[in-house]
């Protein structure tokens, strides 16, 4: 099985050939005039973090803190912040290889960690979520396994990226395949959907239709996320015959 990840960031004739002005260029005017700041305040770490355990310790904390109704420092309390990191280690580290030390958080880390949280309910509260799903479910297809998706609110899906850094095209990417799963197995998707980066306190949410269009040169949803899937499909195909 490949990871969303893996395929957002290789089948570069793919993504070209379905989505041929996903380009470059696209990216950088869409940085410039889609992103919007909402959070009050932006974490920028000032010293060495493991970026990969805060993002998804910051995640799952931001997940009980509002499934729970309170605050991420309350909920990252003593008794459940290992129980988070242990989680978290196990997500991240899927072979394992990690040592009783490496679930050790410095004291930067713990703060980051709550702060993203704090910034990542204040994104879900500003947006009116009332309809709130952290880590959608999603069927697989052919070689892709089933996946999880980061956050629906009301109507929107939204893709996290926790970095320094503007978005890039293989985000969209990333997104584009949670959105052609649930339209494949369910016929049926979400209206928008959208990046949001805890970090930076930044954010875009779009209308998918209209992105789509844009993007191919005028498919559907329906069209463009079946082609996108089926020409994933015969190059795994192709790829494994030789």
């Amino acid at each position: 099985m490949i990871s969303e990840r893996d395929i957002s960031e290789k089948f570069s004739a793919i993504w070209r050939q379905h989505f041929p002005l996903l380009t470059p260029n696209f990216i950088r005017v869409f940085n410039d005039t889609q992103i919007s700041e909402i959070n009050t305040n932006k974490v920028i770490a000032l010293e060495e973090v493991r970026y990969d355990l805060v993002s998804e310790a910051a995640f799952k904390l931001s997940e009980l803190a509002f499934l729970n109704k309170k605050t991420p420092a309350e909920t990252f309390a003593e008794a459940e912040q290992k129980k988070i990191i242990e989680i978290t280690a196990r997500s991240i580290w899927k072979s394992g290889n990690y040592s009783e030390s490496d679930l050790t958080i410095s004291d930067i880390e713990k703060q980051e960690i709550v702060l993203i949280a704090d910034n990542t309910l204040e994104f879900i509260k500003k947006l009116d979520g009332q309809d709130v799903l952290f880590r959608p479910k999603l069927k697989g297809y052919s070689f892709i396994p089933d996946l999880e998706a980061d956050i629906s609110i009301n109507d929107t899906l939204f893709e996290l990226k926790t970095v320094n850094r503007n978005f890039k095209s293989s985000d969209l990417k990333q997104l584009f395949i949670y959105i052609a799963l649930k339209q494949v197995s369910e016929k049926e998707n979400w209206k928008f959907a959208g990046l949001y980066n805890p970090r930076k306190g930044t954010y875009c949410k779009f209308n998918i239709k209209s992105l789509i269009y844009n993007l191919t040169g005028g498919k559907t949803p329906n069209e463009a996320f079946e082609n996108l899937l089926n020409g994933l499909n015969r190059d795994v195909e192709i790829d494994s015959r030789f």
